[in-house]
């Protein structure tokens, strides 16, 4: 018999003994066992939610954002917003480099903002990523997973690096459990939201690619931690994108945290989200001066430890208009004021929505001159009567008098002001309000009402705003200018490119494209590197032979294996806790919308049927 053979027979043993007489803790083992391969078992155990309210931990924020059915129609937006709440120094003088990552999507085409990221060496494969700064964890589908969604084009991540142990101080920081499985004592994860969707998988080590002049003595090319899903559910299965880049704050599995803990890199990175049709930028490092990169004026950000993966700041007042409609006292209440790229309009606590919802009836109606008069009109759902509407009298469907394009003519700004000297954002008609859908020309206030639980600041708040995280600074900060995102994006690149913002369009930091198929590659997507000692690829394939002097040091190193196995299996059959996933608060009511030829359009029950898609958080 050989010695493959002998050592199953034992292995086959040892767990039989195991599984019949262990009880208590054992003493758990170093970092030396092989991992096993994958099985198509995945855990029912040991899942920790993802809250923004707490250390279940982490990202990301990955509310669900489900891809409409087709390619101009977004659908659900109110409950991918309505889910989204959940999880829940270096000098700044200092002279680095950024890296920059233009973004695509939008909200019209697939209702978030994404970007295409290189993971893997020495054959990178392309993944589209959700940007969520309310999210930690980054992590797209593995090539074991027997359980994802299809997503674009199918693109499955076979690792290179190394997988995390369970016991390496990183598994716990990045989010993982904590808890060894047995599989080659692998770092595992798993993330439930408030939808029913979720995720599990490993956590690896490997590298991504971002280019640009960050680390110039590696060309960009970086190690991080992320996740190598083997298991997607709900809306995460359903959505176009493979997956979800981690923004979030204060947690080390966070990329910009990863790149200043690991790598020493600043502690700064910036979102300028495009135009409805997508386009953008999400930079890592300090952004470089270039004709569009405005001057900026920042806030503190605030520590809230319930919600510490939230970049949380005070807001001092609301105005409609030069109504004022919101004081800090009543805006201080619950998680106080996040910045959520994951959520898509403005909410906020009851008193501040009716304040606004009343201003802005007054502002269109009293107190608009009569050529501009607005007069107010139902919602287009019954079943929620507090919709905000207006219409100009005699509008038709060929004249609908009042369009996208003429807003500003009609309605006023939206104006939120924050702690600290002149920082303030200023939002057009358009970044608030959305299509009544149902009379011509009718346009609904975009501002929700949040109970009490706080205020969200979304993405599509923010278009052609630049918002800089920095956290180079004690204490950290956020700063924000009106800027043209698409303009800028284009300045960075050809920055990077050695060229001008007048020479065309470069684009240098994309993701390099997935290697050509090759009849003698390895299939789904894994790449062709040399299996070295502890390389995953090399492990998962079991690429190595055992001679007989070897056998027997590998069957000493079983055994203590074995040990932490029992050790944990008994700890997490005692505490049953462990087992259940955190239940996620319930935030909002949720709603349909799609997007129309003039803009949001909220959606009826024959439009859902129609259009058959899944909302996301």
């Amino acid at each position: 018999m050989g010695a493959r053979r002998r050592f199953a027979v034992l292995c086959a043993i040892l767990l039989a003994m195991a599984r019949g007489g262990a009880s208590g803790d054992a003493a758990r083992t170093g970092d030396d066992a092989p991992p096993h391969p994958d099985d198509d078992d995945v855990r029912s155990g040991g899942r920790l939610a993802e809250s923004s309210f707490g250390r279940s931990p982490a990202v990301f924020a990955v509310r669900r954002r489900e891809s409409p059915s087709t390619p101009t129609a977004l659908e659900h937006l109110r409950e991918h917003d309505a889910h989204r709440r959940r999880r829940i120094l270096e000098s700044p003088s200092e002279s680095h480099g950024a890296s920059t990552f233009p973004l695509h999507g939008s909200v019209k085409e697939h209702g978030y903002y994404y970007a295409n990221i290189a993971l893997g060496d020495p054959s990178p494969r392309t993944f589209q990523v959700i940007v969520d700064t309310g999210s930690t964890l980054t992590y797209v589908p593995c090539a074991t997973c027997a359980k994802c969604g299809t997503h674009t084009g199918g693109t499955r991540f076979d690792p290179t690096g190394k997988w995390l142990k369970c016991q390496q101080k990183e598994c716990k920081a990045a989010g993982g459990h904590g808890i060894c499985t047995g599989r080659g004592n692998r770092c595992t994860y798993s993330r439930t939201y408030a939808e029913g969707s979720g995720v599990s998988g490993d956590l690896v080590r490997d590298k991504m690619h971002f280019g640009g002049d960050i680390a110039p003595d590696t060309n960009g090319t970086l190690d991080v931690v992320f996740g190598c899903t083997n298991t997607e559910s709900g809306t995460i299965h359903d959505q176009e994108a493979d997956g979800l880049i981690g923004l979030g704050n204060n947690q080390f599995a966070s990329i910009p945290n990863q790149l200043a803990d690991t790598h020493g890199l600043p502690r700064v990175f910036s979102l300028c989200f495009g135009s409805f049709e997508g386009g953008g930028a999400l930079s890592f490092g300090r952004l470089p001066a270039t004709p569009h990169t405005p001057q900026l004026v920042y806030t503190d950000m605030r520590v809230n430890n319930a919600h510490e993966a939230y970049y949380v700041v005070s807001t001092t007042a609301m105005k409609i208009g030069d109504v004022a409609v919101a004081t800090r006292d009543d805006l201080a209440v619950g998680y106080g004021t996040v910045m959520d790229s994951g959520t898509t309009f403005t909410y906020v606590p009851t008193k501040v929505f009716h304040a606004t919802a009343a201003a802005l009836d007054a502002a269109v109606t009293t107190n608009a001159p009569s050529e501009k008069k607005l007069v107010k009109v139902p919602g287009p759902d019954p079943g929620y009567p507090d919709d905000v509407c207006f219409q100009r009298e005699g509008a038709t469907e060929s004249a609908p008098i009042v369009t996208m394009a003429n807003l500003g003519e009609y309605y006023p700004p939206l104006t939120i002001a924050f702690a600290g000297d002149g920082a303030s954002l200023v939002l057009p008609p358009s970044n608030y309000l959305f299509v009544h859908g149902k009379k011509p020309g009718a346009f609904c206030l975009g501002v929700m009402d949040n109970k009490g639980q706080g205020t969200l600041i979304g993405g599509i708040s923010v278009r052609d705003v630049l918002v800089e995280y920095d956290k180079t600074v004690e204490g950290g900060r956020i700063g924000f200018a009106a800027t043209d995102c698409d303009a800028l994006l284009k300045d960075q690149l050809a920055r990077l490119a050695g060229g001008d913002a007048g020479r065309g369009d470069p684009v240098v930091n994309e993701a390099p494209p997935a290697p050509p198929a090759d009849d003698d590659a390895p299939k789904n997507g894994s790449s062709a590197a040399p299996a070295e000692k502890n390389d995953v690829k090399a492990m998962a394939n079991n690429a190595y032979d055992y001679d007989e002097a070897e056998a027997g040091g590998y069957v000493l190193v079983f055994i203590l294996c074995v040990a932490c196995a029992v050790a944990c299996y008994a700890r997490c059959h005692a505490d049953p806790s462990r087992r259940r996933g955190v239940e996620l608060p319930y935030l909002g009511e949720v709603r349909f919308f799609r997007w129309g030829d003039s803009g949001y359009v909220e959606m009826d029950e024959k439009d859902e049927e129609r259009a058959g898609g899944v909302g996301v958080s």
